[in-house]
């Protein structure tokens, strides 16, 4: 039975390293944004989008298993070439802009926890990082992210320390609350952008790619890959809502709406929930960045090597990968100039989540397409859970985007 477990546990690991990278500090402060401006009233978003988040997940799993290749050569297999490099580019900058800003907020919330500049800790942070996904395998680098979702767990302990009305939480939890003013829908758009987000789409792929397992292990694990990934998720969007009810409980009901960054929010906390509060939710910013920026650096060098058909794996020594390495330097380069350069990554963080939005639905119909190609999946064509929380997905990720433009172009004017 020990064995059993130990196995289960270990097809887990997938998920919980995905779940954990899709919390990173631009999530994070989506979340401590929302939290603050709407209360508990966006806490049903994200439990309604947790089931439309492990179908999305398992369907980019099943495709990395079944053709053991990345999101973007299999794209580029079924789709126009054309598309295939302009998704490949707005997921580049997307996650270069990203980078940015995490390594930002990481800077800040350990200045804050440390009581030291925030510049200090830029570069120290960004080569850690670069030092440990270009020297290190995947078998080292997937343990170093499986262990930093440890630091999640400040947020509930964070939550608890604010003393929420949990009869108003649950409550909120079940019964959507609707408002079509232009921030609500902003939010509501950027909350679901940072849920589902295209990063992650691409790494669940990678992943399969990198666990180097035998064809017909990946044949059995792609019939059961909403099962493997959802306790990750699950834990994932627990953790976002326990960050939604400490802001919304110390924040919203003091009349504190206008946090721009996480950094603040833990500051924020402090008067009134105690310094304990301040250093739990740095600790998590923290934890979450570590975790996140090695992931979306990957998923951007992975997109655009499998673009010109350079070797793309994490496995592989610097000598046979230069391209694939060389686009995770400069990345991280790219993103360390713009948190030195102070180029207001908060707003780009908040907005690159809503431009997530507006896209993951295109890439969401493109998977589901693929993923009912019995000639592509054979047996492992969707089942009936992927298809309808996977086209929900898409749906009221749609649906939110008209209304937000309604919003802008026709009742602002």
């Amino acid at each position: 039975m020990f064995r059993r477990l130990r196995k289960k546990v270990h097809q887990w690991i997938p998920g919980i390293i995905s779940g954990g990278a899709d919390n990173d500090p631009a999530a994070i402060t989506t979340y401590a944004v929302s939290g603050a401006q709407f209360g508990f009233g966006q806490l049903w978003l994200v439990v309604w989008a947790t089931p439309m988040l492990i179908a999305v997940q398992a369907m980019c799993a099943r495709l990395g298993a079944i053709k053991h290749k990345g999101l973007t050569s299999i794209i580029k297999e079924h789709y126009s070439p054309v598309f295939v490099i302009i998704a490949a580019g707005i997921l580049v900058v997307a996650n270069i802009l990203t980078i940015g800003a995490d390594l930002a907020g990481v800077a800040e919330a350990a200045g804050l926890v440390t009581n030291t500049q925030y510049v200090y800790w830029v570069i120290p942070v960004a080569l850690l990082i670069w030092y440990i996904v270009v020297f290190k395998n995947f078998a080292v680098m997937r343990r170093y992210l499986l262990w930093l979702n440890i630091a999640f767990f400040a947020y509930i302990v964070a939550s608890l320390l604010a003393k929420p009305n949990w009869g108003a939480v649950f409550y909120n939890m079940v019964i959507p609350t609707i408002s079509f003013n232009f921030k609500f829908l902003v939010a509501s758009v950027g909350l679901l952008g940072t849920t589902i987000t295209p990063y992650i789409f691409f790494w669940q792929a990678q992943e399969e790619v990198e666990e180097r397992k035998s064809a017909s292990e990946r044949m059995v694990e792609s019939k059961e890959e909403d099962a493997l990934l959802a306790p990750g998720f699950i834990f994932s969007n627990v953790i976002s809502i326990f960050i939604m009810i400490a802001t919304a409980t110390v924040l919203n009901q003091r009349g504190l709406h206008d946090i721009s960054t996480a950094g603040q929010a833990a500051l924020a906390l402090e008067p009134f929930a105690g310094p304990l509060a301040k250093y739990l939710f740095g600790i998590g910013i923290i934890g979450a960045g570590l975790l996140a920026i090695p992931v979306l650096a990957v998923s951007a060098s992975a997109a655009i090597a499998e673009v010109f058909g350079w070797r793309e794996s994490l496995s592989d020594k610097l000598d046979k990968a230069r391209g694939f390495y060389t686009i995770i330097t400069a990345s991280l380069l790219v993103g360390i100039a713009i948190a030195l350069l102070r180029i207001d990554p908060i707003k780009a963080l908040f907005y690159s989540q809503v431009i997530d939005g507006l896209l993951g639905p295109i890439l969401i119909i493109m998977i589901l397409f693929m993923c009912n190609d019995r000639k592509l999946m054979g047996a492992s064509i969707n089942r009936w859970f992927d298809n309808l929380f996977g086209w929900a997905a898409v749906v009221v990720m749609v649906l939110s985007s008209i209304g937000l433009f309604w919003q802008l172009f026709l009742v602002r004017g």
